[in-house]
């Protein structure tokens, strides 16, 4: 049985997954903010496991990162 590396171009392509502590370093925030942005909807997150004894926790889109990080952006305002 023969398995084939995936092609260089699908990997680049595929989406890549935070989990709770890689987006708390890149937003410069706690673990519990990124568990509440997720809680409250602000940020989309993926649940992996749905083991009672040892969850395995969730995993971001990078995408989604990046998008909040968009959308949290505000216009300077302009001095009269």
């Amino acid at each position: 049985m023969s398995h084939d590396a995936p092609a260089a171009d699908t990997v680049a392509t595929s989406p890549q997954f935070l989990n709770a502590a890689e987006v708390a370093q890149r937003l410069r925030v706690s673990r519990s903010t990124v568990y509440n942005l997720i809680a409250s909807g602000r940020l989309v997150a993926h649940r992996n496991g749905g083991g009672k004894i040892r969850p395995r926790g969730v995993r971001v889109p990078e995408a989604a990162v990046e998008a909040y990080l968009n959308d949290s952006l505000i216009a300077p305002t302009e001095v009269a």
